[in-house]
């Protein structure tokens, strides 16, 4: 009975016909009617991870002229989005897949955290590393920096655009308003080869009861990624201008 029970067991798990067969060099999977299924192709090729992964543009420009990796007849820099290029070959492989020969990949800068209200001096440390300083970056700077030094700081929002009057010892300067429509800024958000773009980010302040307020910048720009990976290709056209750029 022992031996019967075994050899049933046995016979439902071992298939009645082969799993694959070989036709021409090429193994096929059999069904299960024992007919003809699909190919069945080798490991080696699906799509692979790329070898060499660089941190810069400048890196991939000198991996594409040193055509690393034994590089196709036809291949190209495709700008997948604002933090990654990669070197691909255009034709495809026999399971239609694309070689990667190089990637490069910035790892942005955590340190400036959109749409987060911090202290005074917190967020001047932060925005003077995470921006490009143009015109009005420096006037950011101003109106922080004289907001971190004061006595007192009132702020009147009318759910539209905000005012902030500054108080530094017993003199009540001016009140400042904050633009509605956002401050035009260039922060630092993708490969330090490509020229930084711009966009608008709304400056707000939110009252801190017997303390000086908090600082935020909200993003308002949605092309911002739109805009980035058209200076990054055109950073790589003016490098290469052999190069087939995919973006």
């Amino acid at each position: 009975m022992i031996k019967e029970a075994l050899d049933f067991l046995a016979g439902i798990q071992t298939p009645k016909n082969p799993i694959t067969v070989e036709v021409g060099g090429q193994q096929f999977a059999v069904t299960e009617d024992g007919t003809l299924g699909n190919a069945v192709h080798p490991a080696d090729l699906t799509w692979p991870k790329p070898t060499l992964v660089l941190s810069t543009l400048s890196g991939l420009v000198s991996a594409y002229n040193a055509k690393v990796g034994n590089l196709g007849a036809r291949v190209a820099l495709q700008v997948v989005n604002y933090l990654q290029v990669d070197l691909v070959d255009l034709d495809e492989n026999e399971v239609g897949k694309r070689l990667v020969y190089a990637s490069a990949k910035h790892v942005p800068d955590t340190g400036f955290k959109f749409g987060e209200f911090m202290d005074p001096e917190p967020f001047l440390l932060k925005f003077r590393t995470g921006f490009y300083y143009n015109e009005e970056a420096v006037k950011v700077q101003q109106l922080c920096s004289t907001i971190a030094s004061a006595s007192g700081v009132a702020v009147a929002d009318d759910g539209v655009s905000q005012e902030v009057t500054v108080k530094s010892g017993t003199l009540t300067k001016a009140g400042v308003t904050l633009p509605a429509d956002g401050v035009p800024l260039i922060p630092w958000r993708t490969f330090r080869d490509a020229s930084p773009v711009e966009s608008r980010f709304l400056l707000r302040m939110r009252g801190v009861k017997d303390g000086l307020p908090q600082i935020a910048l909200f993003e308002i720009d949605g092309r911002w990624q739109a805009d980035t990976v058209g200076s990054i290709r055109n950073y790589l056209a003016g490098e290469l201008s052999d190069a087939t750029i995919i973006a």
